[in-house]
């Protein structure tokens, strides 16, 4: 912050408030990545009480060498001079990349410097490629096989279909097993065949991982069994479960509304194809006037997928695009919808926003990946349709269109949120060597 205001910067904000609140000293790390914004690096600022610190790194973002494990990024020694300076008891990564950034070269240097390292999964693209884990339409079950990885990389990432995935897939591992694929020359072709080794690496850099940190975090149960089944050591995984990370009350009492026809639903988030906006587009034009309307809040983005949403939703006017919220509003200005509408096109870990809207009282219309599954139960606080099926999401939204009375009832079956406190107090303990599994 405040470069970055996304839910992995928000979490780490709230956790370092309420450390240093417990009488804690804590700061934030974060990269200069020089080449996304030149000449405006800050050694050390405060954001909101808490002290950040900032080191240089120079690579290009594009470097492939990096990212395919062959070359270290090049602001390492940066990095290890403020943490010299620093001298940490404790240093808590948040979220790793295989290029730039915080990465696993980053996690085994800080290992050296003699403080307990942690790692919280905010992705699971520590064992996933793509993040999506679904093949073959059906929910992955997460393990780690070269030649299933690299054919669903092919789909999801490069978007090939038909018959050239099978043999695609078995050239490019027999190029990574007799060491040729380093030898061609940098450019798309590398890119399509690196699939492989970068399929590879994912599985060394999870073994790195699991041997230089005191512990792993996840904050969803059905990721740590991904870990384990992937061979991580369960004593080596804390699961510290989702909780509501704001400043407001637990719980805003909602007014209750007579369930009557528009039923009003409620988008808030990033406005990018791994949040289905174009699913949900899609799924009002089939629904008349007066019927459901949907309001979507969001940073407008200077992205190709942003401008086609605009359009594709011109001439319907049950969407209306409201722009940008606050943190600070979200919950409050959530108690004046019926419903949240999430269309996750790939397996988020645990949606925060899901808490936000039990947290004002109002159920979740998801989809049906592992993130939102494990908060959602389908007909008891929330509905779950198909994942990346528009039919599936029109025939959910058409039922409360027949019945607006569901919403009441899903509505009596939200649980409380767990409030952000519960979090802080579980990675003290996780701090001080306890392993948590229930939180």
């Amino acid at each position: 912050m405040p470069m970055a205001m996304a839910g992995t910067e928000i979490y780490v904000h709230t956790l370092a408030t309420l450390q240093q609140k417990a009488g804690h000293e804590a700061a934030v790390i974060t990269p200069h990545i020089e080449h996304y914004r030149p000449g405006r690096m800050q050694s050390q600022y405060k954001y909101d009480g808490i002290d950040v610190y900032q080191f240089l790194e120079t690579a290009d973002p594009t470097n492939r060498q990096i990212h395919y494990g062959q070359k270290k990024p090049e602001g390492l020694d940066n990095f290890n001079s403020l943490i010299r300076k620093l001298n940490p008891d404790v240093i808590h990564f948040h979220e790793l990349n295989r290029s730039i950034g915080f990465t696993v070269e980053h996690v085994k240097n800080a290992k050296q410097s003699g403080a307990k390292i942690f790692l919280t999964m905010h992705l699971s693209s520590y064992s996933c490629n793509t993040n999506v884990l679904i093949y073959n339409k059906e929910l992955c079950d997460g393990i780690i096989r070269e030649r299933r990885c690299t054919m669903c990389a092919y789909k999801n990432i490069f978007n090939i279909s038909g018959s050239i995935i099978k043999p695609l897939s078995v050239f490019g591992i027999l190029l990574k097993k007799a060491a040729i694929t380093e030898k061609i020359p940098d450019g798309k072709i590398k890119t399509l065949l690196s699939v492989p080794v970068t399929i590879s690496r994912i599985q060394t850099d999870l073994k790195t991982l699991e041997n230089n940190v005191d512990q792993l975090i996840s904050y969803s149960k059905w990721y740590r069994n991904i870990l384990v089944a992937n061979g991580v050591a369960k004593d080596k995984i804390s699961v510290v479960a989702a909780a509501l990370v704001t400043v407001v009350k637990p719980r805003i009492d909602k007014i209750p509304r007579k369930m009557e026809l528009p039923i009003k639903m409620v988008f808030i988030g990033r406005i990018q194809p791994t949040k289905g906006i174009h699913l949900i587009i899609e799924a009002m034009r089939s629904f008349l006037p007066g019927q459901v309307e949907i309001d979507i809040y969001g940073m407008a983005e200077d992205t190709n997928y942003y401008r086609k949403c605009i359009d594709d939703s011109k001439g319907i006017n049950a969407i209306s695009w409201k722009g940008e919220l606050k943190r600070e509003e979200v919950v409050l200005r959530l108690t004046q919808y019926d419903i949240f509408c999430l269309a996750s096109t790939f397996s988020e870990m645990s949606p925060l926003v899901i808490q936000e809207a039990f947290a004002a009282g109002i159920p979740v219309l998801a989809s049906k990946v592992y993130g939102n599954m494990e908060q959602i139960h389908h007909n008891v606080n929330g509905l779950l349709f198909e994942y990346n099926s528009v039919p599936s999401l029109k025939e959910q939204i058409q039922k409360l269109v027949y019945n607006p009375g569901i919403i009441q009832d899903l509505q009596s079956n939200i649980v409380t949120p767990k409030n952000f406190d519960i979090i802080n107090e579980a990675y003290l303990k996780i701090y001080g060597g306890d392993r948590i599994i229930n939180e």
